[in-house]
């Protein structure tokens, strides 16, 4: 994959280092070239909030997201993390290139090479972490169905489970996202011999838990939608119950036994932050246009709701703050199970250019709701979501409907941003930010953030206890 990957043992991990990397290109016609990447290894931070930020979804309209990209580095991240989506099919003008494997590669390296070029001056002086997500190998949604191969690839793929894309590809994606993290917590491959990455990683006394949310999840063909396609629910009528079959599958055996594992597993660290794709449940109303109603998304972690339920039971021992992306639309949430507010917070930051944009307007769809939030803020309270999860909305960052306007204003416009966040270990508190994508970080006094951020909650809110807002 034209992959470097270095690890070094018995590494100081007190002391800040610079590093240089050397690189010489060599010709067919004589004269190599020298090249040359510098950049810092920190030092393990202490005595002082852990500063992370979470970033998702980069449409290329906006390439190279200079005010995002130019703001994380203004910030001094002590970690990166990028959610999935790092770049789309049609990423700088070029469509997709299925099979066979080589041409694939080729077409997918050079689509992320343009992701490196945005966001190399903040990688290089803080340690990343980044997870694939669908469209990085090629797919509108993507079902891993445990590592299957799609089935009749002509026809409804958005919608159908197993990877379109030979495993070669799928394997060049996750060893270029992910060949630098810790390791996996069970290497074992899935089907096709297809490489798996969840694992934790304990730095600056917090353990984050990375999960492959989509690697093993099931199709929608398994189940009945109605008319349309079979991930989403457009009837508003619809008895959403009927798709909780038994035998569906969300995270999989193998991470419900990690996630059980690392919620009771305290070495090292005294808090915990989930890492995965996208929120366990379906916090949008309306899908691609202002007027594209859906009921419910099968692509959401809110199907199936058993397998959701389950996952949510296992973290909130673990007392983490889930963070995550992939909506289009930033949201912070409370998930409830038996009740409302009984477990984790969710924060969907925003995305970095949106795309495809997506709005949660409860209100004017007459959802019933309950305890609204003390700033009143519309379409907040506690809900059931399309798909019957229990959530409560604190608030959302709904878009504006976009308009024509040159590309950084557009992206401003329809919701798009990062997420900042602050973890204290000594007062046990995760302070939330959503940054607006025009905003300036350094300006209290300016419009920077969306409705509702920042945002301060306590460690032991995580499972449900002393809750605020």
């Amino acid at each position: 994959t034209w992959t470097a990957t270095y690890r070094l043992a018995n590494w100081d991990e007190s002391t800040e280092t610079p590093f240089k990397i050397i690189y010489q290109q060599e010709y067919k016609t004589g004269n190599p070239t020298r090249h040359e990447w510098h950049g810092t290894i920190l030092a393990n931070p202490t005595g002082r909030p852990f500063r992370l930020a979470a970033l998702t979804c980069q449409n290329d309209y906006a390439f190279p997201y200079a005010p995002v990209a130019e703001n994380i580095v203004k910030m001094k991240p002590d970690m990166l993390y990028f959610s999935g989506d790092q770049l789309y099919e049609s990423h700088g003008g070029f469509g997709v290139i299925r099979r066979p494997a080589e041409p694939a590669i080729l077409n997918y390296l050079r689509k992320y090479y343009q992701f490196g070029w945005a966001f190399g001056d903040a990688m290089r002086h803080a340690p990343t972490v980044v997870i694939p997500d669908d469209h990085d190998v090629f797919h509108g949604n993507i079902w891993g169905e445990s590592g299957a191969a799609m089935k009749d690839l002509q026809q409804g793929t958005s919608s159908k489970g197993g990877y379109r894309q030979p495993a070669e590809m799928v394997n060049v994606v996750h060893h270029t996202h992910c060949s630098h993290h810790p390791e996996s917590f069970d290497p074992t491959p899935v089907k096709q011999n297809i490489s798996v990455y969840y694992g934790d990683l304990v730095y600056g006394n917090v353990s984050f838990a990375i999960l492959g949310d989509r690697q093993f999840k099931s199709g929608p063909e398994h189940v009945d939608t109605g008319p349309g396609r079979a991930d989403h629910v457009s009837d508003q009528n619809f008895d959403t119950s009927t798709l909780d079959k038994e035998g569906l599958v969300l995270l999989g055996g193998r991470q419900e036994l990690f996630l059980q594992k690392w919620a009771s597993d305290w070495r090292g660290h005294s808090m915990k932050v989930l890492l995965s794709q996208t929120v366990l449940g379906g916090a949008a109303t309306h899908h691609g246009g202002f007027k594209g109603y859906l009921k419910a998304d099968l692509d959401s972690g809110g199907w199936p709701q058993s397998g959701r339920d389950r996952a949510i039971d296992i973290i909130r021992p673990s007392m983490a703050l889930h963070i995550n992306g992939d909506q289009h639309l930033a949201s912070l949430i409370q998930y409830g199970v038996a009740k409302q507010r009984d477990s984790n917070w969710s924060f969907c930051t925003p995305a970095i250019a949106v795309g495809y944009p997506r709005w949660w307007r409860a209100d004017e769809m007459e959802m019933p709701h309950e305890n609204r939030p003390q700033h009143g803020l519309a379409h907040t309270g506690e809900f059931l979501d399309g798909l019957g999860n229990k959530m409560y909305v604190y608030s959302v960052g709904n878009p504006e409907v976009a308009s024509k306007r040159p590309r950084y204003e557009r992206a401003h416009q329809k919701g798009s941003g990062f997420g900042f966040v602050l973890i204290d270990t000594d007062e046990k508190t995760y302070t939330l930010n959503a940054f607006r994508f025009l905003c300036d970080p350094t300006d209290e006094a300016a419009d920077n953030q969306f409705p509702g951020w920042p945002f301060v909650i306590h460690q032991d809110e995580n499972k449900g206890e002393n809750r605020v807002g």
